[in-house]
Order: C-alpha cells, then sequence, then structure tokens
C-alpha cells in the first residue's frame, strides 16, 4: 500500500473520523469539511485500495452492517462500548502501517550500535517494556525518562538510534533530547497517535497509531492512550525477530 502523504494521511483520519457524514455527503461536501481538494480525496482513498469514493462510501455501508457496536452478551451497553473501542483502535491503527516505513525502522534498529528509547508519563511503561523486549532479542538498548535523557542523547553518535515513545508529540524534554541527538546525526524514531505534532516533524521515521476519542478518565486516566501505542510496539518487535531469521520483511 502506497504512503500517505500529510495532508493525505489526516484526509484518511478525518474519513475514517466522520463515516456518519460521509454517507450523507457527496465528495465535493466531504472535501469542503475536511478544507481539502476533492482530487487529495481520491487520492488518499485510492493509495488505501478503492477504486474510488463511491467505492469507499459502499465499503462503510456494508461494514455498517455488519459492524461490532452491538451489545456483547452479558455485559452492559457501556461496557460493551469499550470492548468495541478497543477493536477498532487495533483495526484502525493496522490499516496506518506503511510497509516502506517498517522495513527502513526494522533495518536502523537492526543495524543500529546502541538505541536509546526515551519517554514521559503513561509512554514510559510502553518504552519500558519495548526496551527490555528489544534486549531479548539481542539490542544494546537502554530507557531514559528523566532529566537525564538530554545529557545521554549528547553521547550518542550517527551509529546510534532514539526511539521516541510520545502519544501526543509534545512532550518538551523529549524534543529537546531528539534536538541533541540529531545534532549528532543520530536518526530517531517516533512512535505516536498524533500525526501533526513537533515530534513528527523532527524524527526521521514515524508510526502512527490510532487512539479513539472515546475515554473513560474516571477508571483508566491517561492510560487510556497507551493501547494503541502497545500495539505498534509489539507488531515492531515481531518484525524486528522476523528480520533477525530472515534478513528482511518484504516480499
Amino acid at each position: 500500500m502506497d504512503k500517505l502523504s500529510d495532508a493525505e494521511l489526516y484526509t484518511w483520519e478525518f474519513l475514517e473520523e466522520n463515516g456518519a457524514k460521509v454517507q450523507l455527503s457527496s465528495i465535493t461536501q466531504i472535501a469542503e469539511l475536511a478544507h481539502v481538494s476533492t482530487a487529495t480525496v481520491v487520492r488518499t482513498l485510492k493509495k488505501r485500495g478503492f477504486e474510488g469514493y463511491s467505492d469507499y462510501k459502499n465499503t462503510l455501508k456494508r461494514g455498517k452492517n455488519n459492524e461490532r457496536n452491538e451489545r456483547i452478551k452479558g455485559l452492559s451497553e457501556e461496557a460493551s462500548v469499550f470492548i468495541n473501542k478497543n477493536i477498532d483502535e487495533v483495526q484502525r491503527t493496522i490499516n496506518l502501517l506503511d510497509a516502506d516505513e517498517l522495513a527502513k525502522i526494522v533495518s536502523a534498529i537492526n543495524e543500529a550500535h546502541s538505541i536509546m528509547i526515551v519517554a514521559r508519563g503513561p509512554s514510559a511503561s510502553v518504552a519500558d517494556d519495548l526496551t527490555h523486549r528489544l534486549q531479548t532479542l539481542g539490542k544494546n538498548a537502554v530507557s531514559r525518562y528523566y532529566d537525564n535523557m538530554v545529557l545521554y542523547a549528547e553521547s550518542l553518535t550517527a551509529n546510534d538510534l532514539v526511539i521516541a515513545v510520545s502519544s501526543a508529540g509534545e512532550t518538551q524534554m523529549i524534543i529537546s533530547a531528539v534536538k541533541k541527538a540529531k545534532k549528532n546525526g543520530v536518526k530517531t524514531v517516533l512512535l505516536t497517535c498524533n500525526y501533526q505534532s513537533t515530534l513528527t516533524t523532527l524524527s526521521d521515521f514515524v508510526l502512527r497509531s490510532y487512539k479513539s476519542k472515546i475515554e473513560k478518565s474516571r477508571l483508566l486516566g491517561d492510560a487510556s492512550s497507551r493501547m494503541p501505542l502497545e500495539l505498534i510496539c509489539r507488531i515492531l518487535l515481531d518484525l524486528v525477530a522476523i528480520y533477525q531469521e530472515k534478513g528482511t520483511i518484504r516480499e
């Protein structure tokens, strides 16, 4: 599947977030709502494997008839909504994966002399798990969560790699660490839920995950944002293992 540009990625996420409006709107109307051209809408959909706007609308209608939004037997409506939220995050995150970007990231991880993984707040637990699993794959990986991440970044060389785990992509300490590393020629990978952020602009490679707008802060707090990041970390680790065994993840 062809890689989406930033404008196309924005368009795709707009379409996915506004399925009900898409089914009731012409391509001209939906382009105006998204503040993009009709050509961008068509180009985006073709890159995602659709013949055009009508094909996408028909797919949405078929999905509407088969969607898993009904209440799960034995559970309340609220519980069912949040289970379906997780299913939706998984499906949409997988839809955002780009084969070329994945191949480049896996290659960079394999070639790196050392890997510094940086995160703050709730993302730190995701980064910690990623670090330990990379270590089990034989990589020299270390996690940095505090002020020393900036100092540590200054010691890295062009043979090393930085992986930033940041849901919003706007954590100032991580931004400072990435900037320091890049001054030394270090390649940077970003794992994020936000495709329009400072870290997205700074990073050489980006893996984007989808975070549902349905939240339950009373129960989950910021932890609700971890699951999409955990998913792309797991996918990335599986691909690194395949690369080590086969020498490639491509066809």
